[in-house]
């Protein structure tokens, strides 16, 4: 009878419109890289009280989306390049960061994520100087 009671009590409140937990919201925009869409990449949304697991996406030719919890973000965006002095260990295989820091390690991107639908949510980032080969 207990069990009975409990299942009417949660078909109720769903009745009325309770959730469990929040909904995700779509987020999709355009990442340019000095004022061009960024080829490839990856653009991290994490909360800004640092309570939440982040949520991340593939940047393809410029075009994001992805689905995120509402609420105040720090927003990170990352791309790689080979790197322009090769690493006496790992050759030409490696690789080095190609946006600068303040859009990535010391990011300044901050958004507010609504509930429902977050078009055009675009960023226009600046590529780190390549290190100079000395």
């Amino acid at each position: 009878m207990r069990i009975f009671g409990c299942l009417i009590a949660c078909l109720f409140c769903l009745a009325l419109g309770c959730s469990v937990g929040e909904q995700p919201a779509d987020v999709e925009g355009t990442i340019l890289l000095n004022d061009q869409p960024l080829d490839e990449g990856e653009i991290i949304f994490e909360a800004a009280d640092g309570q939440k697991t982040p949520e991340a996406a593939g940047i393809k030719d410029g075009k994001y989306t992805l689905k995120v919890l509402p609420g105040p973000k720090i927003v990170r965006i990352r791309a790689s390049r080979p790197a322009s002095i090769p690493d006496p260990v790992m050759g030409a295989a490696a690789r080095e960061a190609r946006i600068s820091e303040e859009f990535n390690d010391k990011t300044t991107l901050k958004v507010e994520i609504q509930a429902g639908k977050n078009k055009e949510m675009n960023f226009n980032v600046t590529e780190r100087p390549k290190p100079k080969k000395g």
